[in-house]
């Protein structure tokens, strides 16, 4: 059998966490890939002859030989199923309890935190960008945020779940 041909699609900076997510999953296994950027800031992404055009036009986009494959999660979740254990590192908990919540803090991660995020884009993070001090909703998030973490890691979970 040979090796499939693997291909990350990024955006241009590297900003985006979901592609970070999509990442550490192809890493954890032990995959070989290579990476590939497209430039949202100029709307690449939105030409018909961009390669992810035919799926959300969105990074990350997963490329495995003729499969195309957009949404990290998804993303995650098909790299466990296609390069299964023990061959492949596990990436989630082979407990089913454990396993679930890893996948409901990945939800969690991707969804509640929406407005953090828009108040601390990945720019500041990776770029050094300058953003005035969080206020309102952000705010109430942040406060959210660290309680659910705290719920989160007082699960008593015996595996290490990302």
């Amino acid at each position: 059998m040979s090796k499939p041909a693997i291909t990350l699609w990024s955006d241009a900076h590297f900003f985006s966490p979901y592609v970070l997510s999509a990442w550490v999953a192809l890493q954890e296994k032990g995959l070989s890939f290579h990476i590939k950027t497209i430039d949202l800031d100029s709307g690449e992404h939105l030409q018909p002859t961009w390669q992810g055009y035919g799926q959300t036009r969105r990074v990350p986009l997963l490329q495995i030989d003729d499969f195309e494959l957009s949404e990290s999660s998804a993303i995650a979740e098909y790299l466990e199923d296609r390069f299964a254990p023990p061959t492949w590192e596990r990436i989630y908990p082979l407990d089913l309890e454990n396993r679930a919540r890893a996948r409901q803090i990945q939800a969690w991660l991707r969804s509640d935190l929406m407005p953090i995020r828009e108040e601390r884009p990945t720019d500041v993070v990776f770029a050094g960008a300058k953003k005035s001090a969080i206020n309102g909703g952000g705010k109430s998030q942040c406060r959210e945020t660290v309680r659910d973490g705290r719920t989160f890691v007082s699960t008593g979970a015996t595996e290490f779940i990302w």
